[in-house]
């Protein structure tokens, strides 16, 4: 799949193989290229549910489907990318101004998320088109 999205990317993480059950680490800061502030589980989500539907100012995000699958799509208002999270061994790394949906939970789907920010209502843009133009200005 051809990466039109700067900054969007799947990390692999690496996992050791063991006949007592697999490993799966997560070294910070090798393996998760941001300082991580904030982590929170999306989990009993319908399949029939759409979550993100934002954009963050600030925030860097790393999104592991830790059980179940989940779809991601990420554009930056111009180019859109799809990706099926369905692994612990990997997650896709969302920069800021990088809007992003969630959806078609499987039902027993426990989406991790890493923040680089704690909460903080003003960094969402949940306008889709109020992010365009703040992407647009900001890259001015």
């Amino acid at each position: 799949m051809s990466n039109k999205l700067e900054g969007v990317a799947l990390i692999s993480f690496p996992t050791v193989l063991a006949e007592r059950g697999n490993l799966t680490a997560l070294e910070l800061p090798e393996v998760v290229p941001f300082h991580v502030k904030r982590i929170f589980l999306v989990h009993n989500v319908s399949n029939t549910e759409i979550r993100g539907e934002h954009a963050h100012k600030n925030c860097w995000q790393l999104l592991i489907a830790t059980t179940g699958s989940v779809m991601v799509d990420v554009t930056d208002g111009e180019f859109k990318e799809s990706y099926q999270l369905d692994s612990p061994e990997e997650g896709l790394l969302i920069p800021p101004l990088i809007w992003g949906t969630q959806y078609n939970y499987s039902s027993n789907a426990a989406l991790l998320v890493l923040a680089s920010e704690p909460f903080d209502a003003s960094d969402y843009l949940h306008d889709f088109e109020e992010f365009k133009a703040f992407r647009k200005n900001k890259n001015r």
